[in-house]
């Protein structure tokens, strides 16, 4: 339930962000995709049925606040989300520039699949050229955006209980079993880092 909270909650920030406060001061192909962001990042944080239940409903937020076939990004968000859920089982879902590469991916994926989806759905062939020669530029905006995000969530995580680092916003329970927090002993690191089996159902 806290999950569906947490996304539901930063999924209407952040697609107001997109949709009312980007556009006054940017340019459409540098206008970055937050929304996209927090898809990739339930992907890595969360197992397969919470990867499921984010891309669904910040698809459907996405939906809700743009004018495009309903179901869209359902789709497109759903997609990205057990891809990005997929590959953290397989890859150190820790690293920053993997984070880095995976919105980068994350951006291409969409466009490709955005556009396909668009040109067949609403027939509107023309749209997907122009998608297309957009993507380099939606790249780097949400690279940037994303650098500047975690840069600040990494300044404030502690206030939460969590460890310093980018591990400590993915848990290490979701590949590992352990799960990091700060101040709760079952086992405790130097510098007072704790860990704690994560319990198995």
């Amino acid at each position: 339930m806290r999950q569906f909270v947490f996304y539901f909650v930063l999924g209407l920030l952040f697609v107001f962000l997109q949709s009312s406060v980007f556009p006054l001061f940017l340019e459409p192909n540098l206008r970055p995709s937050p929304l996209l962001i927090l898809v990739v990042f339930a992907g890595l944080k969360e197992d397969l049925l919470g990867s499921i239940i984010a891309g669904l409903l910040l698809g459907a937020i996405q939906d809700s606040f743009s004018g495009h076939s309903l179901g869209l990004y359902v789709t497109v968000y759903l997609a990205l989300a057990l891809c990005a859920e997929a590959l953290s089982e397989q890859l150190n879902a820790e690293s920053p520039p993997l984070l880095m590469l995976l919105i980068a991916g994350g951006t291409l994926v969409q466009n490709l699949l955005v556009g396909v989806l668009l040109s067949l759905l609403a027939d509107t062939p023309s749209v997907l050229s122009i998608i297309l020669s957009a993507i380099p530029m939606q790249i780097l905006a949400n690279l940037l955006f994303a650098l500047v995000l975690l840069f600040l969530l990494l300044r404030v995580q502690r206030w939460f209980g969590y460890k310093r680092g980018l591990a400590g916003l993915i848990y290490q329970g979701k590949h590992h079993g352990v799960d990091f927090k700060l101040g709760r002993a079952s086992g405790c690191l130097k510098g007072g880092f704790c860990f704690i089996p994560r319990r198995r159902h």
